[in-house]
């Protein structure tokens, strides 16, 4: 059973506060202002939820939306050479061969969100997720919003984890939206370990919440909650009151409300069926990850973790690939 530890108090910080002293890579949080956000959609109600979270990002946060829209051609009897040259024409003329399929998209997309929309539309041919991960890099996406779904045993027998592949080769955070999710998250449990990656990902949630949000700062402890005297607990509870502190303070900003809570599993829980557990108990709507540098961390973070996440599919995920210094 997990059990929260212990929980924060509210904190906002300046952001001119927060930038003092932190790293080169930190100093520039993700900002969707006028910057390009790919929105892959397949028209199933998880990917039509993922279009009103685009529509709200445009609308709040000033994002540049564009559409991708994948034929999946793996299940096709297509020779691997057609394929290929398939692809390579869809890649040079796409526009002209796929104009009633691009305007039949966007008017799905008008209707899921209430309103025309004119972003601009891509159909592609190809793998699902290798397609998604080449328009992104091609129109220079900060972010790429798609549909989240639980996956089964024949899913991945199939090979049919789209969100998930997207993620684990994407150059930038990708956010899975699950169908009962049509607006800007609220409630954000991000999963902290108090590196850089943290601080990352911390700032991922934020970029792309609603007004007024709260940002749940959650650690996940496998130690039994047992010391071998009192004094070896209270410097451990400290250390992790001056993380979460220290945490808040660098990505301090107005409007933010920040908690904090440490989570304790049992030898057989997962870490991540520990964060889907409290994110039910806390009502959160997001949970996001992610890690700076490729490592061990990287492999907890974005490997059995993020995976966990996702097959579940029933919270909203942002995952934040690993980042190089520079």
């Amino acid at each position: 059973m997990t059990a929260p530890m212990m929980e924060g108090a509210d904190a906002t910080i300046s952001e001119s506060d927060a930038l003092a002293g932190s790293a080169p890579l930190i100093r520039r949080p993700l900002d969707l202002s006028g910057r390009a956000v790919l929105l892959a959609t397949d028209g199933s109600p998880c990917a039509l939820a993922a279009a009103r979270v685009a529509h709200a990002l445009a609308t709040q946060h000033h994002a540049v939306v564009h559409v991708v829209s994948v034929v999946d051609t793996r299940g096709a009897p297509i020779p691997p050479p057609l394929d290929a040259a398939l692809a390579l024409t869809d890649a040079i003329g796409g526009s002209e061969l796929h104009r009633e399929q691009e305007r039949e998209v966007r008017a799905e997309l008008s209707g899921a969100v209430g309103e025309t929309i004119t972003w601009p539309t891509r159909v592609m041919l190809g793998t699902p997720s290798a397609a998604i991960v080449r328009e992104a890099k091609h129109i220079g996406a900060v972010l790429i919003v798609v549909g989240l779904r639980r996956h089964g045993r024949m899913d991945r027998a199939m090979h049919d984890e789209t969100t998930l592949n997207v993620m684990r080769t994407a150059a930038c955070p990708v956010l899975g939206i699950v169908a009962e999710q049509g607006a800007l998250p609220k409630r954000i449990l991000a999963a902290v370990d108090f590196g850089d990656g943290s601080l990352v990902a911390v700032r991922a949630g934020r970029a792309v919440a609603g007004s007024n949000p709260t940002l749940v700062l959650t650690y996940v402890d496998s130690r039994d909650g047992s010391f071998a005297a009192q004094g070896e607990a209270t410097i451990h509870e400290l250390g992790l009151q001056a993380g979460f502190a220290k945490l808040a303070h660098d990505v301090g900003e107005d409007g933010i409300t920040f908690d904090h809570v440490v989570l304790h599993r049992a030898p057989s829980q997962s870490v991540g069926q520990a964060l889907l557990e409290y994110a039910d108990e806390a009502g959160c709507d997001l949970i996001t990850a992610g890690s700076v540098h490729r490592g061990r961390v990287d492999r907890w973070i974005v490997g059995s973790v993020s995976t966990e996440l996702v097959r579940d599919g029933r919270r909203s995920v942002l995952i934040v690939p690993p980042r190089h210094q520079g």
